[in-house]
């Protein structure tokens, strides 16, 4: 691979790495992530992922427990090799988004909830009433979509 493209690969990383920290997977965890959907061959072991990433050892075999407790990355170990190979685990994004879905639902109970607790009171309710008409329409809408989604992702 260039020079150029390896940047160009290292700040997408960055980039993943960033927006999935936002979702409250560590930074190096994300790093992992991006890198094993790309990296040729798939599977690579924590050492490799520590020289290819530039982190330490115990950063990278902290962050695959996670990861892998997570589902969304899995370890095998074969007969005769010592150390464990880690692939991304790509049905197991599906799940994931299956459960931002149900978190957007539960979100749109607790609004309607807060509503019902506020019907006497439209000044205070004013505020909740903008987001449970957000959670609503997601929670109307979003089903919707995801069962439209390609079957490569079901």
């Amino acid at each position: 691979m260039s020079v150029g493209r390896e940047t160009r690969l290292s700040a997408w990383i960055e980039r993943f790495a960033a927006h999935f920290a936002e979702e409250g997977i560590p930074l190096i965890g994300g790093r992992i992530l991006g890198y094993l959907l790309v990296c040729q061959p798939t599977e690579r072991t924590a050492a490799e992922l520590s020289q290819e990433l530039e982190a330490s050892s115990g950063s990278i075999s902290t962050n695959l427990k996670f990861l892998v407790n997570a589902g969304l990355v899995t370890k095998r170990t074969r007969r005769g090799r010592q150390a464990a190979q880690y692939r991304i685990n790509e049905k197991r994004w599906v799940d994931l988004i299956q459960r931002k879905l149900d978190a957007l639902v539960s979100v749109r109970e607790l609004t309607e909830a807060g509503m019902r607790l506020m019907s006497g009171d439209p000044e205070r309710a004013m505020r909740l009433r903008t987001v449970d008409d957000l959670y609503t329409w997601l929670a109307t809408e979003l089903p919707a979509v995801w069962d439209r989604r390609p079957s490569s992702s079901r």
